[in-house]
């Protein structure tokens, strides 16, 4: 794993707001923006998200330090699109439970309004044992609504909004030997325009953090740099996050 290009024609630039000229490349964007980036902001994931509905291609490199994964405005919801699947067999039991629940209360009901008044007013405590039955159908219904509550008829599936990858972190219990973390903040618009350096695709990061990028159109140099980008893109050795995993932890998944 590893690129190597010497003599690169590229512009520096060191310090505050280092990706100003960054998100203007990247808004102008004709075809495609791929960003490898550790860390990310929900205000830049917004960005991402206007490109995709625009038509431009997005391809995403981060890791599961993603800063509003675990906040209260979780714009990777936005990325992780829940479908739920109705499993029809299940559903047509479900809703003949529902309706043997709804006429066993009916029923207990009326048994109960035609013996009371047996009861007290025509004084015939024999009818008394009637409540038998309501007790008897009402322990029946009790069960059945326990059915009705653990009946499972949403099955869960989860897909990208446009291509990303979710590097496991070292450090966070996966189980993988895999040591590597991606450090790497780098950005191509259109395979034309490449940037490197520190800033990573945040809020701070762009705006106020004291940050270093290079901004190269070098073609040799760019080419080199979408190699290795693909390449992490689309046959890395290294542990993700599964989408699935990823998309039961961000959504609730009722059962019915």
């Amino acid at each position: 794993m590893g690129t190597f290009y010497n003599n690169a024609v590229c512009d520096i630039y060191i310090g505050r707001s280092a990706g100003a000229k960054l998100i203007q490349d990247i808004r102008n964007a004709k075809k495609n923006v791929k960003i490898v980036s550790p860390y990310l902001s929900p205000s830049l994931i917004k960005e991402l998200i206007f490109l995709h509905n625009k038509g431009i291609e997005i391809s995403l490199i981060t890791t599961d330090e993603i800063e509003d994964f675990y906040g209260n405005e979780k714009n990777i919801n936005k990325l992780i699109i829940q479908e739920q699947q109705v499993d029809e067999d299940a559903k047509q039991s479900y809703d003949s439970l529902k309706n043997l629940s709804g006429i066993l209360l009916f029923v207990m009901i009326g048994l109960a309004i035609v013996l009371i008044p047996l009861i007290f007013f025509l004084q015939q405590p024999k009818f008394g044992f009637g409540f038998i039955a309501v007790v008897l159908l009402f322990l029946i219904r009790n069960y059945i609504v326990g059915e009705i509550r653990n009946k499972k008829i949403y099955h869960y599936t989860y897909r990208q909004l446009f291509p990303f990858k979710v590097f496991v972190s070292p450090g966070q219990g996966s189980g993988s030997i895999n040591k590597t973390f991606i450090h790497s903040k780098i950005y191509l618009i259109d395979d034309e325009i490449a940037y490197m350096g520190s800033l990573n695709f945040t809020a701070k990061g762009v705006k106020e953090n004291y940050e270093t990028r290079i901004r190269t159109t070098d073609p040799n140099a760019v080419h080199k740099i979408v190699e290795e980008v693909n390449r992490l893109l689309s046959d890395s050795e290294l542990a993700e996050r599964d989408v699935q995993y990823w998309g039961s932890q961000l959504y609730s998944e009722p059962i019915n």
